[in-house]
C-alpha cells in the first residue's frame, strides 16, 4: 500500500510540473485589444462586451473602428498594436461622445427596477417600488439603462475631467516670447534631483505620456530653478504640471477602465452561475416527475 501511495503521490508531482510547464497561455492579443478599449460595456460596437468586440477583431470579424466611446485614440492604438493603418470612426456604430454618467431623477422614479438588470456593471442601487440610484463612480456611461425606463426618469450627464495644474509661480520669467530649446544642459545642471528637464519637455511637447513616466516627471518638485537658467525662456515648470495634469486624467480613466471591467465579469459569472442553478433545479425537478410516474405506474400494476 505504502508503494501504491508513492506512485501516486510522484505521478501527482509529475503532472503537477507538466501542466507548468506545457500550459496554455489564453489569449494574449485579445487581452492587449480588451485593454486598449474603453470597458464602457455599451455594446455599441455590435458585441455583448469589450472582450467579446476584442476577440471579433482578432478572429477578423470586426474591424478597428467600432468603438464610439474609445472614438480616435481607440482606433490610433489599435492600429498600432495591430501594424494597421488607422481609419475614421464608423458612424454606423455610433458617435463619440464626451465622457457621461446616467443619474436617476429620483422624484420620478416608480421603483420598476427594469433597468437594474440592463446595467452591464451593477452600477444601480434599488428594488422593487422603492427609488432607484446611480453609483456615479461605478457608472460607465453606457446608456444602456435609458431604454427600459417606462417613465424617462434616466438622463445623461458630462464628467468634467480632472482640472489641469497650469499655473507657474516662475510666471515672471515668461514675459519674454519663448525660443527654441538649443539644448545647453543648464536645465539639467541645476534640477536638485538630477531629472532631464530638456528631455521631459520634448516628451511633454510630444504628450509622449509613456516616455514622461519612464523620465520620473512625478518626482519632479517644481522648484522652478530651470525656469530661472534657461536662456530660452521656456515655461518648463509649466509645461511639466500641465503634461502631469494629463497623466493623471489618463491614470484615472485607466483605473475606471479596470475596475469597470472587474464588475462587468463579476457580473456574467453570477449569470452563468444562475443560469448552471436553473438548468439543475430544472433536472431535479425532472428526475422527480419522472421517479412520480414511476411509482404510480409501478402500484397501477400491481392493483391489475
Amino acid at each position: 500500500m505504502l508503494l501504491i501511495s508513492l506512485l501516486f503521490a510522484a505521478f501527482g508531482l509529475l503532472l503537477g510540473y507538466a501542466a507548468d510547464i506545457f500550459k496554455v497561455a489564453g489569449e494574449p492579443l485579445v487581452e492587449k485589444i480588451e485593454s486598449l478599449l474603453p470597458q464602457t460595456q455599451c455594446a455599441q460596437c455590435g458585441f455583448p462586451g469589450c472582450k467579446p468586440y476584442a476577440q471579433a477583431i482578432v478572429k477578423d470579424e470586426a474591424d478597428i473602428n467600432q468603438c464610439p466611446p474609445g472614438g480616435e485614440e481607440t482606433v490610433i492604438a489599435l492600429a498600432n498594436l495591430l501594424g494597421k493603418e488607422p481609419k475614421p470612426l464608423n458612424s454606423q456604430f455610433g458617435e463619440h461622445k464626451p465622457k457621461s454618467v446616467a443619474v436617476i431623477i429620483e422624484a420620478d422614479c416608480i421603483g420598476c427596477a427594469k433597468c437594474i438588470p440592463a446595467c452591464p456593471v451593477d452600477a444601480i442601487l434599488g428594488a422593487n417600488k422603492f427609488m432607484h440610484t446611480v453609483i456615479a463612480s461605478e457608472c460607465t456611461g453606457c446608456e444602456l439603462c435609458i431604454s427600459p425606463c417606462p417613465v424617462d426618469c434616466i438622463v445623461m450627464q458630462p464628467v468634467p475631467e480632472l482640472p489641469m495644474q497650469v499655473a507657474s509661480r516662475f510666471e515672471s520669467n515668461f514675459d519674454q516670447s519663448a525660443l527654441p530649446c538649443i539644448r545647453c544642459g543648464e536645465c539639467a545642471n541645476v534640477c536638485p534631483i538630477q531629472l532631464l528637464p530638456q528631455q521631459l519637455f520634448w516628451h511633454s511637447q510630444s504628450e509622449n505620456l509613456v516616455q514622461l513616466q519612464a523620465y520620473n516627471l512625478s518626482a519632479c518638485i517644481e522648484c522652478g530653478k530651470c525656469d530661472v537658467v534657461c536662456p530660452s525662456h521656456i515655461p518648463l515648470v509649466h509645461d511639466f504640471r500641465e503634461a502631469k495634469g494629463k497623466i493623471a486624467v489618463k491614470n484615472q480613466h485607466a483605473e475606471q477602465a479596470a475596475l469597470a471591467k472587474q464588475r462587468y465579469e463579476n457580473q456574467q459569472q453570477r449569470k452563468q452561475r444562475q443560469l448552471e442553478e436553473q438548468a439543475e433545479k430544472a433536472r431535479k425537478q425532472k428526475q422527480m416527475l419522472e421517479e412520480m410516474k414511476a411509482k404510480l405506474a409501478a402500484k397501477k400494476n400491481l392493483s391489475l
